[in-house]
């Protein structure tokens, strides 16, 4: 048997092949010169010939074994019989390298392997003729001759084949599998005791009749030898049917369960990390074959239970409730009952259904704790756990390499277990060198800069597959997400926060524009924007039919793709970066235009046809949101004014009450509560007829609004009355209420051509004087007000004013 060679020679490594080739060189050298120094034996050169020319031309490959099975063995075995160590040990070495020297693909150990060859025939050869004497002049039975040979071919194999295990550990540095060794060691050695009697019976035949007589045997051995090599040939195409069955069989379950993880953000590379981390402390804690099997597929099928729990709850970017997390537990016993239908050779299920479960016994699904948790479960859970935590996820950022080993230390001896745990980070190095020897390297989520570009387009075609699953699956939780949180949101303002955030999460754009149709014109005005530049954009209209906008709103159909600068021009906005891209869709409701959504981008040349209906998809939630919190606008503002005067009412002056009640408290300051009634109202209704004192009211609610400053409040109170809250200390509050019953009382009124004079009566309270409640201090400017009207009535009644008796004019009380 013969080994190939492989790089990356080791000191070791090269030390022996010295040794080897300086003793190697040794034995041919005595050989040769002990077989020069003797008369040429005829026969032993026939037989040389035989094995070099015709015998060692044939060999058989030990299925998934590094080496092979040669019958000129057998040959080797009759010369050492017949003709002792020497001549054995020349035949040995020229054999040895005419193949090699024919074998190219091992060209580079040729020598090593010839003198491998010719120091185990020369050593095992010497021992058998010390034990047994000289093969030329031992008369032998056939119970002796099997000894004999029985001897020899075990000392060849354990030489040949020890020398070369030991050069390939050294080189590779690795240690061959307990379980390979064995099964090598029973091929080998079967094989070389089956050479070893086969020269047995050759030599006791020879014995017999003549020396010729060896000839016969060589078809014998030729047609065993084909029977063999057809036997063997079909045993590996079956093994290797198999293999490729299997690997199939793998590949279609490690594709499902990728896909699976994709729905929860996890990436390909984690699983494999996690194989990589749970295998090797599987070896470290002298596992099984199957065990180590089980932790791959259980570090690629754990979480198939997945398919069980909604996606609105794998992908929740905040906390789970009780409830949810009640569902999502559930995955571990489906997983577990999935897999137990597919019936593996190895125990995979215990891995999926504990690897939730705690070392201090509070985990899921069974509460199982330290020891009664599978080792194959402990494991896997320490290796999930350390390389999920440098993940990013939906619900928290990666941590770094430094803070995932704290968290796997501060949770030993509670989530995890402990002696495992030590394992892991006393061996965390050599795990992360074969990672990166693998080049299975830690990789985030693409960023959405990264996954557009320019057209949006990925360069590995299967993390691109498995990116397509997770935006698949991304795109249904963020659609959840924004007509769920929408739907429940009456504030336009929080409405379009939220829908234009989750938005960028499917949609790039580096600005989001918000276009409502006003109600008293035909334009349209950004009355909302994020991103980049928002600020530049709030409050710009754009009449109907112009630019992009003004398009879409007048023909109710969504513009892609187009040159931005259309909107910014009739906007009126100068951008000092290029926007390259913009789409704008209508927003619709019950066929009742409501305005339009707008994206502009400077990095995108277009939006795909993904983009395109995602962003339509948005706008149709957005136009029920949006209609509802206009509606709700409406009904708040209607709900806190007069629609006579157009004024607030009595509930809009109570809120700003009690707001004016705590500015004045935090400040220490004062204000007054004026309450005001038309002079002859009941007149003018009763002279002029109802529409005229409509008309009267609404023109005294725009006068007074004229009166009075920015920072004061007037109300329609109740009929004819008014109520004013006035920021005013009480020193000044008389002096301010009678300039203002002063103009009042000078201005015209006209209805149908009638010129009307009409006055307030009005009266003051101050908070913190006459009161500090709404109902104390109304109270108090209302015996004020009734005060000033009874004087305002005695004063009229002597009055001598023409104006008052004017058939056109009136002066009412």
């Amino acid at each position: 048997m013969t080994y190939g060679d492989t790089d990356n020679e080791t000191i070791r490594a090269k030390a022996l092949s010295i040794l080897i080739t300086v003793l190697g060189v040794l034995a041919f050298a005595v050989s040769s010169l002990s077989v020069a120094a003797e008369p040429l034996d005829i026969h032993w050169v026939l037989l040389s010939l035989v094995t070099i020319l015709l015998v060692s031309r044939v060999d058989i490959g030990i299925p998934k074994r590094a080496g092979i099975i040669t019958t000129s063995e057998t040959f080797l075995f009759i010369s050492i019989l017949l003709y002792g160590t020497y001549p054995s040990v020349v035949l040995a070495g020229v054999d040895a390298a005419i193949c090699k020297l024919l074998d190219r693909g091992k060209n580079k150990l040729v020598w090593f392997n010839v003198w491998v060859v010719s120091l185990a025939i020369f050593i095992s050869g010497s021992v058998v003729t010390f034990v047994f004497g000289d093969a030329k002049f031992s008369t032998r039975d056939l119970p002796t001759l099997l000894l004999e040979a029985a001897m020899l071919a075990l000392l060849y194999y354990l030489l040949n084949a020890g020398i070369s295990g030991a050069f390939r550990r050294f080189r590779s540095e690795v240690v061959v599998a307990a379980a390979d060794s064995r099964d090598s060691f029973l091929w080998t050695s079967l094989t070389h005791l089956g050479s070893a009697t086969a020269a047995c019976l050759i030599v006791r035949l020879i014995d017999l009749i003549s020396f010729y007589s060896f000839i016969i045997t060589v078809p014998i051995l030729t047609i065993i030898y084909f029977t063999y090599k057809v036997y063997v040939d079909k045993v590996e195409a079956s093994n290797r049917h198999a293999e490729q069955m299997a690997d199939l069989h793998l590949k279609t379950i490690e594709a499902l369960a990728i896909a699976i993880d994709a729905k929860d953000e996890v990436t390909h590379d984690h699983v494999h990390r996690v194989q990589i981390y749970a295998t090797g402390l599987a070896k470290l804690f002298g596992l099984t074959d199957g065990e180590i099997e089980a932790l791959k597929a259980g570090a690629l099928l754990h979480d198939i239970g997945k398919l069980a729990v909604p996606d609105y709850i794998l992908n929740k970017p905040g906390p789970l409730t009780t409830a949810e997390f009640e569902r999502m537990k559930v995955h571990t016993v489906v997983g577990a009952e999935i897999l137990e239908r597919v019936g593996f050779p190895y125990p995979v299920v215990p891995v999926v259904r504990h690897h939730h479960e705690r070392w201090d016994g509070r985990g899921y699904p069974d509460g199982l704790k330290g020891d009664q948790i599978p080792i194959t479960a402990r494991i896997l859970t320490v290796s999930d756990s350390f390389d999920a935590m440098q993940e990013d996820r939906q619900y928290r950022k990666a941590m770094t390499r430094e803070e995932a080993i704290q968290e796997v230390r501060a949770g030993s001896g509670k989530v995890f277990d402990p002696t495992v745990v030590g394992a892991f980070l006393d061996h965390l190095g050599e795990f992360e060198a074969q990672i990166r020897s693998q080049r299975v390297e830690v990789r985030m989520l693409p960023t959405r800069d990264e996954e557009d570009g320019e057209g949006g387009e990925t360069t590995d075609t299967g993390s691109k597959v498995f990116e397509r699953i997770r935006s698949a699956h991304r795109e249904v939780i963020t659609l959840y997400d924004i007509a769920q949180t929408i739907g429940t949101s009456l504030d336009l303002r929080d409405t379009f926060a939220v829908f234009s955030s989750r938005l960028e999460d499917i949609v790039n754009y580096t600005t989001c524009v918000l276009y409502l149709q006003r109600p008293d014109s035909t334009e349209v005005e950004a009355a909302h924007a994020s991103g980049r530049n928002a600020e530049r954009f709030k409050g710009r209209r754009i009449a109907s039919g112009a630019g992009i906008t003004g398009w879409v709103v007048a023909n109710r159909h969504p513009m892609h793709n187009c040159d931005p600068r259309l909107d910014f021009d009739v906007l009126g906005i100068e951008m000092v970066e290029e926007y390259r891209s913009a789409s704008v869709v209508p927003l619709i409701r019950d066929e009742e235009v409501l305005g339009a959504l707008a994206l502009y981008s400077d990095s995108l040349n277009c939006y795909d046809s993904d983009q395109l209906r995602l962003l339509e998809a948005v706008a149709k939630l957005a136009s029920d949101a949006i209609a509802n919190a206009v509606h709700h606008e409406m009904t708040e503002v209607s709900a806190l004014t007069d629609l006579l005067t157009g004024l607030p009412n009595a509930r809009a002056l109570r809120y700003r009450f009690e707001e004016e009640c705590d500015r004045a408290i935090r400040h220490k300051d004062t204000f007054a509560v004026v309450m005001m009634d038309l002079d002859g109202f009941k007149s003018v209704n009763d002279r002029l007829g109802h529409q005229a004192g409509d008309d009267l009211l609404r023109q005294g609610g725009e006068l007074l609004t004229r009166l009075m400053r920015s920072s004061d409040l007037v109300s329609r109170y109740a009929g004819d009355e008014f109520v004013a809250i006035l920021q005013v200390p009480a020193d000044e509050a008389s002096e301010l209420v009678s300039r203002i019953q002063s103009a009042l009382d000078k201005h015209e009124y006209r209805y149908n051509g009638s010129v009307i004079y009409v006055g307030m009566s009005m009266g003051s309270a101050s908070f913190g004087v006459e009161g500090d409640s709404f109902d104390e201090l109304l109270l108090a400017a209302d015996r004020a007000m009734y005060a000033n009207k009874l004087k305002r009535k005695s004063l009229l009644s002597e009055s001598t004013d023409p104006k008052a008796s004017s058939l056109d004019q009136y002066r009412l009380m």
